[in-house]
């Protein structure tokens, strides 16, 4: 259903025709193309379009100059594009020996709808082609603008690991090749600043077979990253008011039962073999809310505890299926920067208001400004996954539209992706490159603490429950790192640079000097390094840049003798001779007010 109200989304775009059309004309090229290549589907999506096939063979990147060539001359043949009523037995001998269209025909069926197909070409001319298709073109292939065929994918049929792995070709096109071409470029910057790619110069984590795809090792330099930021987060909550627990990695089911999770998250979850324990099953947690909730309940509490802030940077684990696991960004073991604060109703507006500034407050740290929130709502369409009363539900709902309407954000509402137990507040960010990312959540809970019995004595002696919210303003170590990667394209931030300084001696009489210098940067915790390599300075230099390493020190003859270093930024400006203790000093700055600058 949500795939379905995606492309309906896409309808209703100007360049959606052009897609479509696109589409079936780089079917029409593969068929030709490549015997026994059979199309399966592929619906244009937000960025272009994409075509699966059943192919035996291999379709590489290498073909796409041939397949573009073909899919010219179709162009260029300026063939009708009819849509036309047909019956289910005439197309189900149409695609008579292609048994994928063959069930998507029999499932409509079987649903009582009526088929139509999209004809382009005449039977008796060069080029020819019938599909399934509901519509929605630009009337003839000459029509379709300028395109790019851009990579190429194994895709399973359905998206279901059981079914067979078909070839999937992505491509796009606008209506001129100026827009193409600005397409292309950023998309060029994008695989730049992907994280897979930057990590092979950074080595922030590494992903092994033996282990299992999704299970991210954290490699040294990533190791700073991480505990820089969460360092960071455990002393602003501390600051905040947030009291810091830990919670097992696995539990029992019922826990999992009590909280409403099984029904809703169960296939999201990994069971445990316990020994000795076959009458209960157990799970690795896939988040940490009902541990904190046993904590707030573990004693009676009281007015004067609320709002209890419970915070915990909890490692988690999540089932992905392998075609949407990416690098950090999206793993199946992440370690989350989660809290939950338990408050009264009368406080949950002000509590709401108070973690909206939180995550504003990372946010301008970062120097991230380009975000929006979005309050995902219920989906009317699929009632019976939500939990709770509707009474439940509109409360809920009110609190978090008077929080976000006194916060002053900009907010969108979209009636889906609430959770199975309320009203969910999304930061969606953008990076550098406009690519956007829905790191961190609020959300307000009317449902669990009726679930656990989470409730406080008020002034007038009487039990009343409490209201708990759900927030990560950091997302987790995994996707915020990978993000930061993509948004700095590899450039951190001085505070967060696993390397802060390169030292580069000229040559080897000036290893003591260097020495020197690297015990003094660290005696003050600046992470420096040396690069003693029998390597021209240049060659140092360029490695350091491509390591995006904020300072290069180099030491030679002058520096030795006047006490200095020749000092260059990673940016490639060369600031000349500097005393040590003025970079110093300066380094220490840009760490502890967590700058942005270099110098």
């Amino acid at each position: 259903m949500k795939k379905q109200k995606v492309i309906d989304k896409l309808k209703e775009q100007p360049i959606y025709p052009l897609r479509h059309s696109a589409e079936h004309v780089m079917h029409m090229a593969v068929e030709s193309l490549f015997p026994g290549a059979k199309k399966v589907m592929g619906p244009p999506i937000e960025d272009g379009f994409y075509g699966d096939f059943d192919y035996d063979g291999k379709i590489t990147e290498e073909n796409f100059p041939k397949i573009e060539e073909r899919m010219r001359d179709i162009v260029e043949a300026n063939l009708p594009i009819v849509m036309r009523d047909v019956s289910f037995n005439e197309l189900k001998e149409v695609f008579k020996d292609n048994p994928f269209k063959l069930e998507m025909i029999e499932d409509i069926e079987k649903e009582g709808g009526s088929v139509t197909a999209c004809e382009i070409g005449q039977k008796d001319g060069k080029f020819y082609d019938i599909d399934l298709c509901a519509g929605n073109h630009t009337g003839r292939t000459s029509n379709i603008g300028a395109f790019k065929l851009l990579s190429v994918a194994g895709a399973y049929w359905r998206g279901d690991e059981k079914n067979k792995m078909l070839t999937r070709i992505y491509a796009t096109n606008f209506e001129t090749q100026e827009e193409l071409n600005e397409y292309l470029e950023k998309l060029e910057e994008t695989k730049k600043r992907d994280h897979r790619n930057l990590n092979k110069n950074l080595e922030i984590f590494a992903l092994f077979e033996e282990i299992g795809p999704g299970l991210p090792v954290w490699l040294p330099n990533g190791m700073i990253v991480r505990e820089e930021l969460e360092k960071w987060g455990k002393e602003t909550e501390e600051k905040w008011g947030y009291q810091r627990v830990a919670t097992p990695f696995m539990t029992k089911r019922k826990l999992f039962e009590i909280s409403g999770h099984m029904s809703y998250f169960g296939d999201e979850m990994f069971k445990v073999d316990v020994p000795g324990e076959e009458e209960d099953e157990y799970y690795i947690k896939p988040m940490n809310c009902p541990f904190h909730h046993l904590v707030f309940r573990s004693k009676t509490r009281t007015y004067k505890e609320l709002p209890l802030r419970l915070a915990e940077y909890g490692t988690v684990a999540r089932y992905e299926n392998r075609g949407s696991i990416n690098g950090i960004l999206r793993p199946r073991v992440f370690c989350q920067n989660d809290a939950h604060v338990y408050c009264s109703e009368e406080q949950a507006v002000d509590v709401f208001l108070e973690i909206v500034n939180l995550h504003k407050y990372y946010y301008d740290t970062l120097g991230l400004t380009n975000y929006h929130v979005e309050l995902n709502l219920r989906d009317p369409s699929k009632m019976d996954k939500y939990h709770g009363e509707e009474k439940m539900w509109q409360k809920a709902e009110k609190i978090t539209r008077e929080a976000l309407d006194k916060s002053g954000l900009k907010y969108t509402v979209v009636n889906e992706g609430a959770a199975h137990y309320g009203p969910k507040m999304d930061f969606k960010i953008k990076s550098a490159i406009g690519t956007e990312y829905g790191i961190s959540t609020n959300q307000i809970d009317l449902y669990m603490p009726e679930r656990f019995g989470l409730k406080y004595v008020d002034k007038d002696g009487k039990e009343k429950p409490v209201i708990v919210q759900h927030r990560a303003p950091l997302g987790s170590s995994e996707r915020f790192v990978g993000f930061l990667m993509e948004h700095f394209a590899g450039a951190l931030p001085v505070w967060l640079s696993p390397i802060q300084a390169q030292i580069i001696p000229i040559g080897d009489k000036h290893l003591e000097y260097a020495n020197k210098l690297s015990s003094q940067l660290k005696e003050r915790h600046i992470r420096v390094e040396i690069d003693d390599r029998s390597e021209t300075m240049q060659s140092k230099i360029r490695d350091a840049q491509v390591k995006k390493i904020p300072y290069m020190l180099i030491v030679g003859e002058k520096e030795v003798e006047n006490n200095t270093v020749s000092v260059r930024l990673r940016t490639e400006e060369n600031l000349g001779a500097k005393p040590l203790n003025e970079v110093i000093e300066k380094i220490e700055n840009m760490y502890l007010t967590k700058s942005l600058n270099l110098w």
